[in-house]
């Protein structure tokens, strides 16, 4: 497959779309998406993302989830914790993955593909990174697969228990589940809006960039941690 001829720049577009999208803090939660020491632990990961980005987006997430909690904005962290048995019996998650790992052909920047199942319960790699969990925050571990609404109850928290209409969506990969979540997120009739601070991708920034520009052209509003609070800091002073 050829590259386009033209590459033509939507900046225009987002700078409009971001003007026009209007936040009601009272109706919004936070999710984060696998924020897991497997893609952020340099030491203890399996499939890191590069150091810098490891360090970008924990920051900022930390920044973004004190922020929102002050706010009262509920903060959900959907992330996999495998039970042992699921890969004991031959469970995969993504067909073209597993066909990658045992040809060991790494999709990763940074690492050699994964030699072993990863994020069992359990294990170091499964937890999320200090400083990114609250009391209070809800954990969603039954995700599985790329989109995070599969298979989980996250619908049901973010509909029926928190009654939300945005959801700010934060995590690694940004090219697959972030990506899938937030393709998700818009087909069940919420605002997406990712935080393009606190996502990145294992497969390099080509990857995370091709993918922050597909979704803000096309299915999600796309703005910083910064652009956020001004929204939200906006909101307050008309309901004032």
């Amino acid at each position: 497959m050829q590259p386009p001829v033209e590459f033509r720049d939507r900046s225009e577009y987002k700078r409009r779309m971001n003007d026009l999208l209007k936040i009601d803090p009272r109706r919004t939660v936070v999710l984060t998406v696998d924020m897991q020491n497997e893609y952020l632990d340099m030491e203890l990961g399996t499939a890191p993302v590069a150091p810098q980005e490891a360090k970008r987006v924990i920051g900022h997430t930390r920044r973004l989830l004190e922020f929102a909690r002050a706010q009262g904005m509920p903060v959900i962290h959907a992330y996999v914790k495998r039970r042992p048995i699921e890969p004991e019996r031959g469970f995969v998650t993504s067909v073209l993955g597993s066909v990658s790992q045992k040809a060991r052909l790494s999709q990763n920047a940074q690492a050699e593909a994964r030699k072993a199942p990863d994020r069992i319960d359990g294990s170091p790699q499964a937890e999320l990174p200090a400083g990114i969990a609250a009391p209070g925050d809800v954990h969603v571990t039954t995700k599985r697969v790329m989109d995070a609404f599969h298979g989980t109850d996250l619908d049901t928290l973010i509909a029926r228990v928190f009654k939300a209409e945005t959801v700010i969506i934060t995590g690694i990969n940004t090219d697959t589940c972030v990506y899938a979540t937030t393709f998700a997120t818009g087909n069940r009739g919420y605002q997406p809006v990712v935080i393009s601070d606190c996502v990145a991708s294992m497969r390099g920034l080509d990857h995370h960039w091709m993918a922050l520009e597909l979704m803000s052209r096309s299915i999600a509003w796309v703005m910083t941690v910064d652009e956020f609070k001004a929204k939200v800091g906006a909101a307050a002073a008309v309901a004032h």
